[in-house]
């Protein structure tokens, strides 16, 4: 071989070795509403980050679907992993739909694209609206983690070969009403395990929830998450209603009942909204909204459930619904922590069966720093008194380790 030969042949497995050292490498995460916000402060903490230049830059981010990068429904980090360019991509459907997700190796999820991610480390692009275009979210793939509030153990998928890591947070859930002027509805405060059971099963006048019997002339539904959601399941298995039970729950669109099964005229059903945000963005004043299911009265009120990041939402002053106390408890921090609010769950990484050294790398980077990147969404096991077991077991005195 001549030297010009040799020349040639070096500089291009010179350039072959720069391509394949530059390569982006990417890790696709599902799973939790609820935990999304402390994911994003995870991940974008410069102190205990995943990525490179701990304590500097944090990384590129694309967000969309709310105002707060934290809350958004679709998500993506971009920056450097020991020198190689490293993308995390999340789409936030569910704890149930991300544990489905890591258990099967084909079923695949939609993602941001790559073009979207743009700007120096640190440049942050939020796309407030809750219906990404196809042009934003035309990537699909494999999941590698995802967020879940309950234990594969009290998932629909219990035999899963997926693993699983507890998350050192408790994550809560509330009850939230609409607002509406409907007479009376302000005496509706309180929602007990009673009156969630009758909510479950199809609603009762607002007469059950006051105690006055002239509160008799409309009604109040439940409106809540699909049988994906892991809120879903904490709130049916702390009510005692049942974790996999069906339950009877109305959908809104623009204040009006969505039938369920066009053109039957369902107007309830065993069903419910993919997202918590979708969900919390719904409850809007339904006090001149026509009762599909008890036709002839005027208005109706919703109960809905939510973690505290939709809460948020569902409460600002665009929805203005109001949080209930459960079984005459406020959810509060000192509530939780001590066991006399009852509606929380705790948090796990679940991790796809024989995943790359990096995924498990971000697993347990997350595992560990998400306790100490809380907002107030969730509940560090430090400041927890109580453990329980799962969703259907009431909080014990003795502090969460697993």
């Amino acid at each position: 071989m001549n030297l010009l030969s040799k020349s040639i042949l070096v500089a291009a497995l010179g350039m072959a070795t720069a391509t394949v050292a530059s390569a982006t490498q990417y890790i696709y995460v599902t799973g939790s509403t609820a935990a999304r916000d402390a994911v994003y402060n995870t991940l974008t903490n410069t102190t205990t980050g995943f990525f490179d230049n701990t304590g500097t830059a944090q990384p590129t981010f694309h967000g969309i679907g709310n105002s707060a990068a934290g809350n958004c429904s679709y998500m993506a980090f971009s920056n450097n992993v020991s020198g190689t360019p490293t993308i995390i991509k999340c789409t936030w459907s569910g704890s149930e739909a991300g544990i489905a997700d890591v258990s099967s190796t084909t079923k695949v999820e939609v993602f941001i694209v790559d073009a979207d991610l743009t700007g120096a480390p640190g440049t942050t692009t939020i796309v407030n609206s809750g219906t990404p275009t196809t042009s934003d979210t035309n990537t699909t793939s494999t999941v590698d983690l995802a967020m879940a509030d309950n234990a594969i153990s009290f998932s629909k998928i219990p035999t899963s070969t997926a693993s699983q890591t507890a998350v050192k947070v408790a994550i809560p859930f509330v009850f939230v009403k609409n607002h509406t002027t409907l007479a009376d509805q302000a005496a509706f405060t309180n929602l007990t395990v009673d009156g969630f059971k009758a909510l479950a099963s199809g609603g009762d006048t607002m007469s059950l929830f006051t105690g006055n019997k002239a509160d008799n002339g409309y009604y109040v539904y439940l409106a809540g998450r699909d049988n994906n959601s892991g809120t879903r399941v904490n709130v049916l298995g702390e009510t005692g209603w049942g974790i996999t039970k069906a339950v009877n729950q109305i959908e809104l669109s623009g204040g009006n009942m969505v039938d369920s099964a066009p053109p039957s005229g369902v107007y309830q059903a065993n069903w419910g909204q993919s997202s918590g945000g979708t969900l919390a963005k719904s409850l809007v004043d339904t006090t001149s909204s026509i009762d599909q299911v008890n036709t002839g009265t005027a208005g109706f009120v919703v109960v809905a459930y939510l973690g505290l990041a939709d809460e948020n939402t569902a409460t600002n002053t665009t929805y203005n619904c109001t949080q209930l106390t459960y079984d005459g408890v406020a959810c509060t921090p000192a509530a939780i922590e001590n066991g006399t609010y009852s509606i929380w769950g705790k948090e796990y990484i679940v991790e796809k069966a024989s995943e790359s050294s990096l995924v498990t790398t971000l697993k347990s980077d997350i595992a560990t720093h998400l306790g100490s990147n809380t907002t107030g969404y969730e509940i560090p096991y430090t400041s927890m008194n109580v453990d329980r077991t799962g969703p259907v077991t009431p909080p014990f005195t003795g502090v969460p380790t697993n």
